[in-house]
């Protein structure tokens, strides 16, 4: 389950793996430090991962970084992630290159941990520009290198395939993804975002995963997650954006969910014009 949606920010940024409560993954019990596993049920827990991403590349040589903060409250415990770093570069006018890397700490009143969470490395094709076509639709797929933090319990390095459509019609835009993660989970999202003249975007998105691996006991927790949110945007200048967001999810707090997820930050974009 990944719950911060970053709006504003590349698409890299945008996208679901920019870090989540790790409760959401809650690991055994056994996975865990010797000092906090008392604290933690021993039980095995599904794998949730999701995705939500646009079809649009950044051009050759253009890109952003962005530098970000999130806080999540669950059942007994809260999340901070600080810093959430981000980048994208164009490789061509339809292949980019992103990544992001958080940093968290997980606050409990027995217990804490801190260190890098899951980090995302993704590649993304333009199979269609929406910006080239007369019906303005995109479709993109974006192979992504998940490696999650050192408490894992399932192995650190697995896979994703997104594939996500766009549709725009100013100053609107849609936009979705689905896919499969291969430490076991099936996710589909969606977003509507609205734009102003003056660059100022609204978004409202909803995510869906569900497990292909079924919790140990079955009554541990539920079998899907489900997340919403809605971001703000603002352009500061020609080249540095403003984003926040807030949401929670559709699941229990008892089955894993957070009753409150906040993120923002800013990101910073450059141009690949000087580039031959």
């Amino acid at each position: 389950m990944l719950t911060a949606v970053a709006f504003g920010l590349p698409a890299q940024a945008r996208a679901q793996g920019n870090g989540r409560p790790k409760g959401a993954r809650a690991a055994t019990a056994s996975s865990m430090p010797s000092t906090v596993t008392a604290t933690l049920p021993v039980s095995s827990y599904p794998q949730f991962g999701a995705w939500l991403d646009d079809a649009s590349a950044l051009p050759r040589g253009a890109g952003a970084v962005s530098l970000g903060a999130g806080y999540w409250r669950l059942g007994g415990m809260s999340q901070t992630n600080l810093p959430m770093l981000g980048g994208a570069i164009g490789v061509t006018d339809r292949l980019q290159m992103s990544a992001s890397v958080p940093f968290y700490r997980v606050a409990a009143p027995t217990w804490s941990a801190r260190g890098i969470d899951d980090v995302y490395v993704s590649a993304k094709y333009s199979l269609l520009d929406p910006t080239l076509t007369v019906s303005e639709v995109g479709v993109a797929i974006s192979p992504v290198v998940e490696i999650l933090s050192a408490d894992a319990g399932d192995g650190r390095v697995h896979f994703a395939l997104p594939v996500s459509v766009e549709v725009r019609r100013a100053p609107f835009r849609v936009y979705g993804s689905g896919g499969y993660f291969t430490r076991g989970a099936v996710f589909g999202g969606g977003a509507l975002e609205w734009t102003s003249a003056s660059g100022v975007s609204v978004t409202g998105a909803i995510i869906q995963s569900y497990s292909m691996k079924p919790p140990t006991p079955p009554e541990a927790i539920e079998g899907s997650h489900g997340d919403v949110s809605v971001g703000l945007a603002a352009p500061m200048t020609h080249s540095i954006s403003a984003y926040g967001s807030i949401g929670r999810s559709l699941t229990s707090v008892a089955s894993g969910g957070t009753s409150l997820a906040i993120t923002g930050g800013v990101s910073f974009r450059f141009s690949g014009s000087s580039i031959p």
